[in-house]
């Protein structure tokens, strides 16, 4: 394919490690977007996982390095994806579109040129009177479901951002603790993608599947990275690289931030907030919560973060900022501490969580 086809490449460690990294996102993201394209033998196995990561990465470096030339890699390359690849895959458009991105590492000095085909190939002359239509495209919206909570109504202002509609949505979250929460986004749309619990779970699984967007939807123009962790800043490097418009989307109690990383533009979009209930509305409230939990799993005293969680999801409120209104400068368990009359609070240890149970009902004195 190039004139420097017999150019050693075995001492080039830093494309020889870019492309097993590339290989790697990209068998991770075809697991998790269409297992069926891994053949049996590899399809069971949690690429995902750190040590998988490890291993196949380094199974990679290790046969890379014993070729002689670039187009000996290529054909390495081809190898190992034949091995774990199904002949379906290899004989679709998509196993060209990966060939392709593969080949602007190992050919660099030709990977301009070959950009500049791509796009006069993409656009064709329809019209009779030359002018161009080029193929319309799409945008897709990653969001961590548990570090920006997305409701339908902030989720109309970024369908309203976007040149592109909206057509791809993948929610990442450890849906085992979240409730009901994946019935009501599996029911707006969402792919659900499950993450286990830990630090950076949900970045690290976000970053993976991204990274490799252009490859299994090649018509996106647009990506909305909704997360407030600016981990993530190098997913929309990533992204833009590639020629894709990046919203960075983040939000902070009433407001929500979005950045298009193409133009440096930040924009500023308040939310509506629901309002704060008085203090005998939000001790019924509680109870209320606290004595459905108690009917749904039989026991009395309920994780003080469990009674948080319900109550943002069932009210679209945080409970520290209700405390706060009513009692400045004081931790959210204060509300049951202090009303003892309705509340009775337990903690094993000091370091221990704090577990609430209902004390007496709460029953507001009627006025005459």
């Amino acid at each position: 394919m190039s004139d420097n086809s017999g150019l050693l490449v075995t001492n080039n460690s830093a494309t020889i490690n870019a492309i097993s990294h590339y290989l790697y996102q990209t068998i991770v993201s075809i697991q998790q977007q269409h297992p069926e394209w891994i053949t049996p033998k590899y399809r069971s196995i949690p690429w995902h996982y750190p040590k998988y990561q490890s291993t196949l990465t380094n199974k990679f470096i290790k046969g890379f390095s014993n070729v002689k030339n670039q187009d000996a890699l290529k054909l390495k390359v081809k190898n190992y994806l034949q091995i774990i690849l199904t002949p379906e895959f290899i004989n679709s458009a998509r196993y060209n579109v990966l060939i392709a991105e593969i080949e602007k590492h190992i050919y660099p000095e030709i990977s301009l040129v070959s950009s500049d085909k791509i796009t006069n190939y993409q656009v064709s002359d329809l019209s009779t009177n030359g002018t161009k239509l080029v193929e319309p495209g799409i945008a897709i919206l990653l969001l961590d479901v548990e570090n920006l909570p997305l409701d339908p109504e902030t989720e109309k202002i970024l369908v309203d951002i976007c040149n592109y509609p909206i057509q791809i949505k993948v929610a990442f979250a450890n849906w085992r603790s979240m409730g009901k929460k994946d019935e009501e986004f599996h029911q707006r749309g969402y792919q659900l993608i499950h993450v286990p619990p830990g630090k950076d779970s949900a970045d690290l699984k976000m970053a993976t599947v991204g990274a490799s967007i252009f490859l299994n939807y090649p018509k996106a123009k647009e990506v909305l990275v909704c997360s407030s962790d600016r981990g993530l800043t190098h997913l929309g490097t990533t992204l833009q690289s590639h020629g894709l418009t990046v919203y960075q989307v983040r939000k902070y109690k009433n407001q929500i931030t979005v950045l298009n990383s193409q133009t440096g533009e930040s924009k500023i979009y308040a939310l509506s907030v629901p309002d704060i209930p008085t203090i005998n509305q939000f001790i019924i409230q509680l109870q209320e919560l606290i004595r459905a939990e108690t009917a749904k799993i039989g026991q009395q005293w309920i994780k003080f973060s469990r009674i948080s969680a319900l109550y943002k999801e069932t009210y679209k409120l945080n409970l520290k900022d209700v405390v706060a209104t009513h009692f400045p400068s004081q931790h959210s368990r204060h509300i049951f501490i202090n009303y003892p009359v309705y509340f009775a609070v337990h903690k094993t240890s000091e370091k221990s969580q704090t577990y609430v149970s209902i004390f007496n009902l709460f029953k507001p004195q009627k006025k005459n």
